[in-house]
C-alpha cells in the first residue's frame, strides 16, 4: 500500500490563495483529511487572510506613499501608462501586505500569539480535534507497548517522555507519530474516568521564541504550550483554563525531573 505523499507548505499557501488548478485543488483536498497539522495551517492562513482584508480594507484606495512615487518616477519613460499603473497598484499592494504582516507579527491579528508559535500550537489543537473523537483507533501505538516512547524518540530526533498523570485522574492511552510541516511530531493521549481526553503534542524545537507558558484557544479547545529545548510542547484539551494549567504544571514538573 502506497503511503500518502507529503503536502508541501507552498501547496497549502497556493490552495488558500486560489492559485491551484481544479485538478490540483481536488487532489490536495482529498489528502487534507488525513493531515491534521496541514488542515490547521490552512485554517490559520484563511483566518489571517480574512483578518488582513478586514483590517486593511481601505489601504489600496489610499494614495501611493511619496517614497514609492520617487521610485516610480525613475522607471524608464518607454514604459506605457498601463505599465505605470500596474507598478502603482503593485506598490500599494506591497505597502498593504507589509503593514498587515507587521501588525500580525507584533500584535497577533488572529490568535494573539506570534506567527511561528501560533502555527505550532494550532497544529497541536488540530491534531487533538481530529484524533480525540476516534473510538476504535484514537492512538497508533497503545501505552502498554514498550517500544512507544523509544519509537517516538527515534522518529522525532530527541528524547521523548510520556508523563504519568494517573495521580491526577488521567490514564495514558498511547500515542502516535504525526507530520508537522515536514517535521515529525509525537502525540500522547490521556483519558479520565469521565471519558474526557487530553493530548500532549511534542515536536523538536525549530526556532520558536517563547520559552514560558503561553495559552491559546480555538473552537472551545484550549492549549498551554512552552519550549524546553530541544523540544516544544503543547497540552490541549476541552477543559477550563485553570484545570488545563494545573495539568500543564504537572507535565512540566515531571519533564524537568531528568
Amino acid at each position: 500500500m502506497t503511503a500518502p505523499r507529503r503536502i508541501g507548505e507552498a501547496e497549502l499557501h497556493a490552495l488558500v490563495d486560489g492559485e491551484l488548478t481544479g485538478e490540483e485543488r481536488a487532489e490536495l483536498e482529498a489528502l487534507l483529511p488525513g493531515a491534521p497539522a496541514e488542515q490547521a495551517l490552512v485554517r490559520e492562513l484563511r483566518d489571517l487572510n480574512q483578518a488582513m482584508r478586514t483590517r486593511y480594507a481601505g489601504r489600496l484606495e489610499e494614495p501611493v506613499p511619496g517614497p514609492m512615487l520617487d521610485v516610480l518616477r525613475h522607471i524608464p519613460r518607454r514604459r506605457s501608462a498601463a505599465a505605470l499603473r500596474r507598478w502603482s497598484i503593485a506598490a500599494a499592494l506591497l505597502v498593504a501586505v507589509a503593514a498587515g504582516l507587521a501588525g500580525y507579527a507584533v500584535r497577533g491579528v488572529v490568535t494573539g500569539t506570534p506567527r511561528t508559535e501560533s502555527s505550532f500550537v494550532l497544529n497541536a489543537i488540530g491534531a487533538h480535534s481530529v484524533y480525540v473523537p476516534e473510538v476504535r483507533h484514537p492512538v497508533e501505538v497503545k501505552a502498554d507497548e514498550e517500544h512507544l516512547v523509544r519509537w517516538l524518540t527515534r522518529r522525532v530526533g530527541a528524547p521523548i517522555r510520556a508523563p504519568s498523570l494517573v495521580d491526577r485522574g488521567w490514564k495514558l492511552m498511547g500515542g502516535r507519530l504525526l507530520p508537522d510541516l515536514g517535521l515529525p511530531a509525537a502525540q500522547f493521549m490521556y483519558e479520565d474516568a469521565a471519558g474526557r481526553r487530553l493530548t500532549l503534542y511534542i515536536r523538536k524545537e525549530t526556532g520558536l521564541n517563547n520559552t514560558s507558558f503561553q495559552f491559546a484557544e480555538r473552537d472551545g479547545l484550549g492549549s498551554f504550550y512552552w519550549i524546553d529545548r530541544p523540544l516544544a510542547y503543547a497540552l490541549a484539551g476541552r477543559l477550563s483554563r485553570d484545570e488545563l494549567m494545573r495539568l500543564a504544571d504537572a507535565v512540566y514538573a515531571q519533564l524537568e525531573q531528568r
